[in-house]
C-alpha cells in the first residue's frame, strides 16, 4: 500500500502549516488586500503627469475605459474659463469646471504650452492647496491637478477648481491650455467614469480673438436645414474663414474664406448627409497671426421615424420609455431618436416632463 503520509506538509501549527508558509500566505492575502484597494481606490490623491490630451499625451480614458477610448463621449462637459488675452508677466485666473448630472466623484489635470512649439509655458500657480496642487513629469512638463479632498467625494453633478497661471515674461504667442477632466459614479473603482477633455487657447494682445456663438455644440438639424453661423471677434481681426468638419477625424470643408472684418454671421444651408459628430470653426486671422473657434460635436439627422417618446422604439408608450429616458438623462444610457419629446433638438427634463404628461394623459383615458 503507497504511503501517502510523506507528501503531507510537516505539521507545526494547528491546521498543518509550516510557519513560513503561512506567513507567506498571510502575506499574500494582506498585500492582495491592500493592492485591489489602491486600484479600485483609483488616482483619488492625483493621476500621473501627462494625460492632458496635450500633444504626445493620453488621456484618462487608459484606465477608466468603460466608454471607449475617446472622451467627450458622456451628455457632461468640461469647460475652462479665463480671459481671451495675456499681457507679459500678468497673472490669469483660470476656472476648471467639469459637469455631468448624476456623478459624484470629481477629478482633472492642466498643463499650458506653446500652441506652436508644445513647450512650457509660463508658470501655473496653485491658489487653492486643499484642493488642487502641482506635479512634475518626467520631461519637466508642469501640470496642475486635483488633490484627494478635491475629488468632492459625494458631490453631485458638477465641480469646479479654481487655478491660476502666470503668463511669460516675454510674448510667446498663442498659448494653449490643455485639459482632461474624470467625471466618476463615486464607487471606488475605475468603472462607470466619464472622460472628458478640452482645450482652450489666450493670445497676446497683438493676435486676433474669435468666439463661436452659433452653434456651440450638442444641437440636432435636419440635413439641408438653413442655420445662421454667428461669431464674436475682436477689433483686430482683419479676415474670417468659416470650416466645416463632417465627422470626427474628417479633413474640413471650406465654406467660407476671406470674410471681411466686419462680419460676424452667415446663413448657411447644411448638407444632405447624416452625422454623429460634425463640427464648425471659425478662423480670425490679422497680419500677426490667427485665432480658432471651434464648436462641440453636432448632429445632423434625418428626421425620425416613429412616434415621439417612444424612447425603446418598441411601438408604444409605457413606464418603460420613461425609465429609459431617465437613465439618458443622468448619464446611464445612450440616447434614441424618440427621446427628444418636444422636437427642441434637446434631450433634457423638458422631454421628461412632456412624456410623463403624455402618460398620464394616456392613463386616464
Amino acid at each position: 500500500m503507497r504511503d501517502v503520509r510523506r507528501f503531507a506538509p510537516e505539521s507545526s501549527g494547528p491546521h498543518g502549516r509550516r510557519p513560513l508558509a503561512r506567513a507567506s500566505y498571510l502575506f499574500a492575502l494582506v498585500f492582495g488586500s491592500l493592492a485591489t484597494g489602491l486600484v479600485a481606490f483609483g488616482l483619488s490623491s492625483g493621476p500621473p503627469p501627462g494625460f492632458t490630451q496635450a500633444p504626445g499625451e493620453s488621456t484618462c480614458t487608459e484606465c477608466h475605459d468603460s466608454f471607449g477610448e475617446e472622451t467627450n463621449r458622456g451628455p457632461g462637459e468640461l469647460t475652462l474659463e479665463h480671459p481671451a488675452r495675456y499681457e507679459p508677466g500678468q497673472i490669469v485666473t483660470i476656472l476648471v469646471r467639469l459637469e455631468h448630472v448624476g456623478q459624484r466623484r470629481w477629478g482633472f489635470q492642466l498643463t499650458a504650452l506653446t500652441t506652436d512649439t508644445s513647450e512650457p509655458a509660463g508658470e501655473l500657480l496653485v491658489l487653492d492647496p486643499r484642493h488642487t496642487q502641482r506635479v512634475q513629469g518626467p520631461t519637466g512638463r508642469p501640470y496642475i491637478e486635483h488633490t484627494q479632498e478635491g475629488t468632492f467625494a459625494g458631490q453631485r453633478d458638477q465641480a469646479q477648481w479654481t487655478i491660476a497661471w502666470r503668463a511669460p515674461d516675454q510674448d510667446l504667442g498663442p498659448i494653449t491650455f490643455y485639459a482632461t477632466g474624470n467625471a466618476a459614479d463615486g464607487d471606488g473603482t475605475r468603472l462607470g467614469d466619464w472622460i472628458y477633455s478640452t482645450e482652450s487657447t489666450i493670445v497676446p494682445p497683438s493676435y486676433p480673438t474669435v468666439t463661436l456663438r452659433f452653434p456651440r455644440g450638442g444641437e440636432t438639424f435636419r440635413p439641408k436645414q438653413p442655420i445662421v453661423i454667428h461669431w464674436e471677434a475682436s477689433p483686430n481681426a482683419t479676415s474670417f474663414d468659416v470650416l466645416f468638419f463632417p465627422r470626427a477625424g474628417a479633413l474640413p470643408l471650406t465654406i467660407a474664406s476671406g470674410l471681411p472684418a466686419k462680419a460676424h454671421s452667415l446663413l448657411w444651408i447644411l448638407p444632405d448627409i447624416s452625422t454623429e459628430s460634425a463640427r464648425l470653426a471659425v478662423l480670425a486671422f490679422n497680419d500677426v497671426g490667427f485665432a480658432l473657434a471651434e464648436s462641440k460635436p453636432f448632429r445632423i439627422v434625418a428626421a425620425p421615424h416613429g412616434q415621439p417618446g417612444d424612447v425603446n422604439g418598441d411601438g408604444r408608450l409605457d413606464g418603460r420609455d420613461l425609465q429609459l429616458l431617465l437613465r439618458i438623462l443622468s448619464g446611464k444610457a445612450h440616447p434614441t431618436p424618440m427621446a427628444d419629446v418636444n422636437g427642441d433638438g434637446a434631450i433634457n427634463f423638458q422631454d421628461a416632463l412632456q412624456l410623463f404628461e403624455r402618460l398620464w394623459e394616456q392613463r386616464l383615458r
